[in-house]
């Protein structure tokens, strides 16, 4: 049993690192092609395909690495139909539940292994493709259609453009009493990092308080005015990132109450619960994958029952791509969300399961 068991742990990893070595060029390839344009004009040239490349892969692997897992189990299963190692498991009184304990310690370690190469490389690699502004991060960053709004101690402040990853252009500055009253607003056409303090330039305020309703015009000011804030360049980066391309503590932070984020708390609760709970996901589709693949007939060769598997993933995504929409968005509860397409497909392996057993 113990042999057995080592036999099917060294045949997934290797087919499993094959495969997420496989999809990464893929599709990184793909994406350096389609933001060649980009990655010319930023004067990287060829070069700069491959620095693309690499600071893509870690979101990459976040969004295909649970399919990566499903490919890997039904490739595992169609080499042992092809080499009629599955009759010869049987055989020997490994049943499908059987199969499923002795692959569950290495799906299970792949899982939490590649959520915590997501957490340690993802966030700094979308911090770097922030400041290089390239392909969808030129959207995805602070734009006038994206602004980034922040609450900052009483101060509300908005920003429409990123100069660079140490300037912040076109800001707005409210600022405001005790009570929520907005005292005045700043105008700066940039905001550059320097020291602690972010230094404005081309500065106009507009001051409300004591107005009583009169009419009044934005002043320039020529002073050296400063944004004392405790926002740095790299908590800028964070704020303007989307949710899921945070790290597990960062998505805590701001999905506190009163904590300062670009998207509401409940988008990145969900993030963070979402990825917490891959690796029960990966072995709900594991629990899937293994009764789908008792194919034992002479001339069988697993080919049919690779595609359902398959096709089973994308309906994974899918659904689970679904809830992630209405959670973020406000259109379900987060635990309703996670839970949804594990219990669905938790279901659909138990019958699986019990079908198999019973044949």
């Amino acid at each position: 049993m113990f042999k057995f068991g080592l036999y099917l742990t060294k045949t997934f990893l290797l087919t499993w690192l094959t495969t997420v070595f496989g999809f990464l060029v893929l599709i990184g390839l793909l994406d350096s092609l389609a933001n060649g344009g980009d990655i010319v004009a930023s004067g990287q040239g060829f070069h700069g395909t491959f620095k693309y490349m690499l600071l893509r892969a870690p979101v990459i692997f976040d969004r295909i690495f649970m399919f990566t897992l499903v490919v890997a189990i039904l490739l595992v299963f169609v080499k042992l139909i092809r080499q009629h190692e599955l009759v010869a498991l049987l055989g020997f009184g490994i049943s499908a539940p059987k199969q499923i304990l002795l692959l569950s310690p290495i799906v299970l370690a792949a899982s939490v292994t590649s959520i915590g190469f997501i957490d340690f490389a993802m966030p700094p690699a979308v911090r770097s493709l922030q400041a290089w502004g390239i392909g969808e991060y030129k959207v995805k960053n602070i734009t006038s259609e994206n602004p980034l709004w922040l609450e900052d101690g009483q101060d509300i402040i908005r920003a429409t453009q990123r100069v660079s990853f140490e300037t912040l252009g076109d800001i707005q500055i409210f600022e405001r009493d005790e009570t929520g009253a907005v005292n005045s607003v700043i105008w700066a056409e940039t905001a550059t990092f320097k020291a602690s303090n972010w230094a404005l330039n081309g500065v106009k305020i507009l001051t409300l308080k004591g107005s009583d309703g009169e009419k009044r015009s934005a002043l320039r000011d020529t002073t050296p005015r400063a944004w004392e804030t405790n926002q740095t360049p790299r908590s800028i980066a964070r704020l303007a990132a989307e949710p899921r391309d945070l790290s597990l503590g960062e998505m805590k932070t701001f999905s506190v109450r009163g904590n300062s984020g670009s998207k509401p708390r409940f988008a990145y609760s969900f993030w963070h619960a979402h990825r917490l709970s891959r690796p029960l996901a990966a072995l709900i589709l594991l629990v899937c994958c293994v009764p789908l693949m008792q194919r034992t007939g002479r001339e069988d060769t697993g080919d049919k029952a690779l595609i359902l598997g398959i096709t089973m993933g994308f309906i994974f995504l899918i659904i689970d791509g679904a809830m992630a929409t209405f959670a973020t968005s406000g259109g379900i509860e987060v635990m309703t969300a996670i839970a949804f397409p594990l219990a669905i497909f938790g279901l659909f392996g138990a019958f699986l399961l019990v079908r198999t057993e019973s044949l």
